[in-house]
């Protein structure tokens, strides 16, 4: 490893703890929704009364569920200026890409979601059919108030939102995981034994003992989950062994990562070649996997993360 790599990550992680002193951890303001603002108490967090239910009759069409996971810098948010050496763009550019790349989508995984009003509306112009969950990692703007964390929109409305907020050792910006299930429809009946889950997960940076900690507690939810499951999300895998662990978990799971290409996956942000976004699926057939790199696209490069588009069908046995 060269002096200049060391130098660039010096730099940039001096940068980051230096943004982050306009952030705070709040102690209520864990998850949010297109509904209205759920505000839970910290001592909550442990309970399932942190969950949002809501029964409802909105449904994704199993025959055909399309997915974009994308870390998308929290939309080049204006706290983020201090790093603009990283990532050249604005935010009106960021709203534009939001916007292409999410088009016709039935599940949008975003991590480092930025939720102050321009967020809003654009999540509001998604169309009726949509509403979304948030699971706040942290208030990236004190001033503001404005939430930052994983946030998951849908062409249908969840029936159960659970937020997970796991602490780093070094960055005193906590990571978070969105649980949140769906019904799925056929020919426009509900399949009323199975319910879809969407894991939505931005995984923490450094400290493998907070990272394992992370997973393992994802795990445990999800092996309550009888149906089809998609894990979606930035995992930071920044080493052979997190990827490792990783892989371990989700074998044991019986879940599968979807199988991509190499020249989309060299598309996909990694450090020292290993890659840090992935998804995974169980009980469902894969139509379509693709990336594609911001570069190329009409708003340019919005985010130091590609996204990455899955298709997937359930079959009703």
């Amino acid at each position: 490893m060269s002096i200049k790599f060391f130098y660039y990550c010096t730099i940039f992680c001096s940068l980051l703890i230096l943004n982050s002193c306009s952030h705070y951890i709040p102690k209520k303001h864990i998850i949010e929704n297109s509904d209205n603002y759920i505000v839970y108490e910290k001592n909550q967090l442990n309970s399932d009364q942190q969950c949002r239910y809501n029964n409802n009759d909105s449904a994704i069409n199993a025959a055909s569920i399309k997915v974009i996971s994308w870390n998308n810098l929290a939309g080049c948010r204006q706290s983020l200026k201090k790093l603009a050496v990283f990532i050249q763009c604005d935010r009106v550019q960021a709203d534009r890409s939001f916007i292409e790349l999410t088009r016709n989508r039935d599940l949008i995984l975003i991590q480092e979601a930025y939720l102050d009003q321009d967020t809003l509306q654009i999540l509001k112009n998604l169309g009726e059919d949509y509403s979304w969950d948030m699971a706040v990692s942290f208030i990236a703007n004190k001033k503001l108030d404005i939430p930052t964390g994983v946030l998951t929109a849908a062409n249908a409305k969840s029936l159960t939102a659970c937020p997970l907020r796991t602490h780093e050792p070094v960055f005193p910006t906590p990571k978070a995981i969105l649980f949140t299930t769906y019904n799925l429809k056929e020919n426009n009946h509900t399949i009323i034994e199975k319910k879809l889950l969407i894991v939505n997960i931005h995984a923490v940076l450094i400290g493998k003992d907070y990272f394992y900690k992370q997973l393992n507690s994802m795990a445990e939810k999800i092996e309550k989950h009888h149906g089809p499951v998609i894990l979606a999300g930035d995992f930071n895998t920044m080493t052979a062994r997190s990827y490792s662990k990783l892989k371990h978990i989700t074998d044991k799971l019986e879940m599968i990562e979807v199988n991509i290409s190499p020249d989309a996956d060299k598309r996909l942000k990694s450090f020292m070649g290993q890659r840090y976004d992935f998804i995974f699926y169980k009980d469902l057939v894969p139509v379509k996997v693709q990336s594609i790199d911001l570069k190329e696209t009409q708003n340019g490069k919005t985010s130091d993360h590609n996204p990455v588009f899955a298709e997937f069908k359930f079959i009703v046995q």
